[in-house]
């Protein structure tokens, strides 16, 4: 039975997936807080950098992505190669579908750099501060990126009560 995330305070490598990513991922801390839970060190909703706090989710399949765009184009000119046939211009039609949400998502996947646009995770506990302005991160915080994923904790990091 999954955890329920709501009142769960989130600490260092908790488990997320981005809506654009290829895998699971963890969220991390390269300097702690001072402040521990079950000997992991807490994060806070100002924890929200891309690279530095939210790792690669493997590849990237957004349309928005130049990367992801770069690979598919890529792709168009090996089948070029291969073949003598161009469909540069129809690559994106090619390499594109719907997500879920209505947003452009490619079959091929480009390299993964969380860019953040949020200006901190979206779920705190408001009378727990971890750090002077730095509420602590709840377990169904999401973040948004710059590509149009969206980027949520699935696994709080703390480890199993035995």
């Amino acid at each position: 039975m999954a955890a329920d995330l709501s009142n769960t305070y989130v600490v260092h490598c908790a488990d997320t997936v981005c809506t654009m990513g290829m895998r699971q991922s963890k969220i991390v801390l390269r300097k702690s807080h001072g402040v521990y839970l079950k000997n992991q060190a807490q994060m806070t909703v100002k924890d929200q950098e891309g690279v530095t706090n939210v790792i690669c989710f493997g590849g990237c399949h957004s349309a928005e992505n130049p990367a992801t765009v770069a690979e598919a184009e890529r792709i168009a000119e090996d089948v070029k190669k291969d073949t003598g046939e161009s469909f540069e211009k129809q690559v994106k039609d090619i390499f594109t579908t719907e997500g879920e949400d209505g947003s452009k998502v490619m079959a091929c996947a480009g390299e993964c750099t969380p860019e953040i646009v949020s200006v901190q995770w979206d779920k705190e506990k408001e009378d727990v501060s971890v750090e002077p302005g730095q509420n602590a991160l709840l377990g169904e915080a999401t973040l948004t990126c710059k590509y149009g994923g969206i980027i949520k904790i699935i696994g709080a990091g703390q480890p199993e009560a035995t």
